[in-house]
């Protein structure tokens, strides 16, 4: 697994291929990421049931692609598989935690693009 670190948050590279240098779309798709974590982190409980688990997981497997943040869509993707006999409580909540963690470093790239994105605004 890839280290938790806000500099590897993000794949621009991927992320510019559906994109291209479109700031305007990137700052929209950054909203949308924020709104989708926001909303199904929420939902991510290491008790939940099979069902609600790999729905919530999926999903935010499927948003974290979106953006290029592949460290986190893997960690989704590992955590999907924890149902049945899989789903030890230390396993899931050591999942959620993961989860969580790639979620903010993800944030924080944001901010700091959004950061960037600001003060280019004011020199131009």
């Amino acid at each position: 697994m890839t280290a938790i670190n806000p500099d590897n948050a993000i794949n621009f590279a991927h992320l510019r291929q559906y994109v291209g240098e479109d700031t305007l779309l990137t700052a929209e798709i950054f909203s949308l990421f924020r709104h989708q974590t926001e909303m199904w982190g929420k939902a991510l409980d290491a008790k939940a049931d099979d069902e609600t688990w790999m729905s919530v997981t999926h999903t935010l497997k499927g948003t974290a692609r979106a953006v290029g943040a592949c460290g986190l869509a893997d960690t989704c993707e590992n955590a999907e598989i924890l149902t049945g006999e899989n789903a030890t409580a230390t396993a899931r909540t050591v999942a959620v935690q993961d989860i969580l963690n790639w979620i903010e470093a993800v944030n924080h790239r944001i901010s700091r693009w959004e950061y960037r994105q600001t003060m280019a605004k004011l020199r131009s």
